[in-house]
């Protein structure tokens, strides 16, 4: 007579103290019966991954798959999946799946606010009330339109799509480059958002035509993965080429613009603003020249971070741990090589 076969082991291992609610571990269990659920919290833990099936963690993914020879499924609660690239995971036979699909709704409003934020001229209007001095003219800090102008998207995934159909909402023209089909089957969380046909570019450019496409662009918003090949693409020569008075908004990975050419266009007005969600290095240097850069708002890789996330996690994690057990393709496997 065999010997029983051991249970299906999840670590979910978070930087922040979520606990699932009992309708989420019922619902686990209802998705694949037996598995044994264990929890991590913080950067800092060192979990036994010695008899982990499955493993749901953010950027802390293992290094010696020595220490974790059961393991065959690693869920990322990140969109993009470039902690895997140059690891032994990436020529490993361990499935990798992101959370695409759930950060399009919160990060398209991000990109929209801090948008709006720029030509409204709103972080120069709160100095108003922090130094309690009433500008001698209102129309010294007077905002812009944008109805009419041009976004170039920098990544058309689910998040692209999602920044194009809001900005498109506002009137504006919008462009995309991305190499991969105009139609977008992947997950999303948010139905009836983003651009699943690819109807709203205005152009399609390839990674070949982006100085075209940056000389028709007031707005950059910069939602590509990072990979060998969007490392430092946007430098000094490819921000000239934008229109002056031209604004960047970054928020899918730092180190596709260049942050040097980037402080110095802003510092010498051919562009007029720039918000910068993630960075080179996380988190940047309190010495970092970003701090002193004008028209720069900064903030620390939150814009996909929203109330409801990890409800919308649990969610999109118990479909695919049902597909898992029923030995079904799960949402969002990444190319590991690549990571997205």
């Amino acid at each position: 007579m065999s010997a029983p076969r051991p249970p299906t082991k999840i670590l979910l291992h978070r930087d922040v103290s979520y606990h699932p609610t009992d309708a989420e571990f019922a619902a686990l269990r209802a998705a694949c019966p037996g598995i044994e659920i264990v929890e991590a919290f913080g950067r800092d833990a060192e979990p036994d991954l010695s008899d982990v099936t499955i493993l749901v963690t953010d950027l802390r993914v293992p290094q010696d798959l020595r220490a974790c020879p059961q393991l065959k499924w690693i869920q990322l609660i990140s969109a993009g999946a470039n902690q895997v690239t140059k690891t032994a995971i990436a020529e490993s036979d361990i499935l990798v799946t992101s959370a695409s699909g759930l950060h399009g709704v919160p990060i398209a409003q991000f990109v929209t606010g801090t948008l709006l934020m720029l030509v409204h001229c709103l972080p120069q209007l709160g100095e108003i009330q922090k130094t309690r001095h009433w500008p001698a003219s209102r129309w010294d800090l007077r905002g812009s339109l944008l109805r009419g102008q041009t976004a170039g998207v920098l990544g058309y995934g689910s998040i692209g799509r999602e920044c194009a159909r809001q900005l498109h909402a506002l009137g504006m023209r919008i462009l995309a480059l991305d190499p991969g089909p105009r139609r977008d089957e992947g997950y999303n969380f948010w139905p009836g958002t983003g651009d699943a046909a690819g109807e709203l570019p205005a152009r399609w450019f390839q990674p070949a035509e982006l100085t075209d496409m940056l000389a028709e662009c007031d707005v950059l918003v910069v939602a590509a993965p990072y990979t060998p090949r969007t490392a430092g693409m946007i430098g000094r020569a490819e921000l000239n080429r934008m229109k002056r008075g031209g604004r960047v908004i970054i928020i899918s990975r730092g180190g596709i613009v260049q942050e040097r050419a980037l402080a110095d266009a802003l510092a010498a007005g051919h562009l007029a603003g720039a918000a910068v969600d993630c960075f080179e290095q996380e988190p940047p240097s309190p010495e970092h020249f970003f701090y002193e850069t004008p028209n720069l708002i900064m903030t620390p890789h939150m814009a996909g971070a929203f109330e409801g996330f990890w409800p919308a996690m649990m969610s999109l994690f118990t479909e695919n741990l049902r597909r898992f057990h029923e030995g079904r393709p799960l949402f969002n496997q990444t190319n590991k090589r690549l990571g997205y």
